[in-house]
């Protein structure tokens, strides 16, 4: 979802001094191990390029405030949290760049639309390493199919409650409009994400990271 500056006033310090601290830590703990795998970088760059189109496709509540896919599960699956944080980053940018949203609400953005669904999926992820059973099917159900859905759920949860809570134009029904859509876009969301994860994990094991074949497929 895009946010503009002008629905979030008196937000500018609080979110800057909370994203960039949490995009520089993402930073120096990033696996680059991973990217320097053969066409490693090419996939990562591949997959914002999609991600960045998709974000292209929204829905438009209200001047500057708009709805979209999200994909950050696909990519914190794919590459783990940390460069997923620094590719949903790259992938804002060029949308801050490229279309009418402003940077001054950059950092918000970059939480709704990366840390809060990346953590999501995060979590979700350590939950099914460490709870459940190691099989394909829970992997792609709890990790990629719910997680989805549940990130993109709760990133517009928060901005609702942020929008809501804060003195700006916006009236009741478009705020209310703008929180019923989160219901059927979770479902796109969610089976976009499931059905890409098990493609690559049935011909591409190798491009999810966070996806052991040797755990989940070799000892069937």
């Amino acid at each position: 979802m895009d946010l503009h500056s002008i629905h979030l006033p008196g937000l500018w310090l609080w979110t800057q001094s909370l994203y960039w601290p949490v995009l520089l830590w993402a930073l120096y703990r990033a696996p680059w191990q991973i990217l320097l795998q053969k066409d490693s970088s090419n996939i990562l760059f591949a997959a914002c390029a999609v991600v960045f189109l998709f974000w292209q496709l929204k829905v438009n509540v209200d001047d500057g405030l708009a709805i979209h896919l999200l994909g950050s599960s696909i990519l914190t699956l794919m590459f783990r949290w940390q460069v997923a944080l620094l590719a949903n980053a790259l992938i804002l940018l060029g949308m801050t760049i490229s279309t009418d949203a402003d940077f001054a609400a950059f950092a918000m953005n970059g939480l709704i639309t990366g840390v809060v669904p990346v953590t999501v999926t995060y979590l979700i992820w350590r939950f099914n390493e460490r709870y459940l059973p190691a099989n394909y099917f829970i992997y792609i159900f709890v990790c990629a199919f719910l997680a989805a859905g549940l990130s993109i759920l709760t990133s517009g949860l928060i901005s609702y409650e942020i929008l809501k809570h804060l003195d700006n134009q916006l009236i009741e029904e478009t705020l209310d409009q703008y929180i019923l859509i989160f219901i059927p876009i979770m479902y796109p969301e969610a089976f976009i994400t499931g059905g890409v994860i098990s493609v690559f994990v049935i011909y591409k094991p190798q491009w999810i990271a966070t996806f052991d074949d040797r755990r989940y497929l070799h000892n069937r």
